[in-house]
């Protein structure tokens, strides 16, 4: 009787371990990095599992790394240049990525937006901050069906209300000449 539980534990064990995803590379995202924390490019690789890899930035340079995915790491690029950008994994890693990556600097455009609660107390209300550089219109959609048009010198301020809490994507997109976007994901309460 008691060699049979054992038997019956084993199987079982295996059974749960064939379950498993073999290690595997799905995609390359990118991302600028913050000034303050060195600038650059936030490259990040999705997939899943242990993989040991090689990472090509396409300007000549590589890196070799091994890291539970998904991975990030950060890379100073040239401006105004494209680049192809490689990730190639060795076995039994699977699924090499590959992404065009075109770098132009800001010379008049937005970058980043920040959202903080409002001082509002009788409704959800946001404070959004959009940062960058120069005098641009930026239109900013605010997630809830209403969009306003904001011109002047970066950084701006916004404040908006919202009917109710919840879960809301911000969008904004800087007019020309100026260039850049940023959607961001916000959750307003009260």
């Amino acid at each position: 009787m008691r060699r049979g539980s054992v038997l019956w534990i084993v199987l079982l064990a295996g059974i749960g371990m064939g379950a498993a995803q073999a290690p595997r590379i799905t995609r390359i995202e990118f991302r600028p990095a913050p000034e303050d924390e060195g600038g650059g490019v936030l490259i990040a690789l999705l997939g899943n599992g242990e993989c040991t890899y090689t990472m090509d930035f396409g300007d000549g340079r590589t890196e070799r790394r091994t890291a539970i995915l998904p991975d990030e790491m950060r890379h100073a690029y040239e401006a105004d240049s494209e680049y192809s950008v490689v990730a190639t994994p060795e076995a039994p890693c699977d699924g090499t990525a590959r992404a065009r990556l075109d770098i132009r600097a800001v010379r008049r455009g937005i970058w980043k937006v920040t959202v903080v609660p409002g001082p509002s107390t009788e409704v959800p209300e946001i404070l959004a901050t959009v940062e960058g550089r120069g005098a641009c219109a930026v239109l900013v959609d605010f997630g809830d069906g209403t969009e306003q048009r904001l011109e002047g010198t970066l950084p701006l301020k916004v404040a908006h209300p919202y009917e109710k809490e919840g879960g809301y994507a911000l969008h904004a997109a800087a007019e020309a000449p100026c260039r850049g976007e940023v959607r961001l994901q916000i959750d307003v309460r009260r």
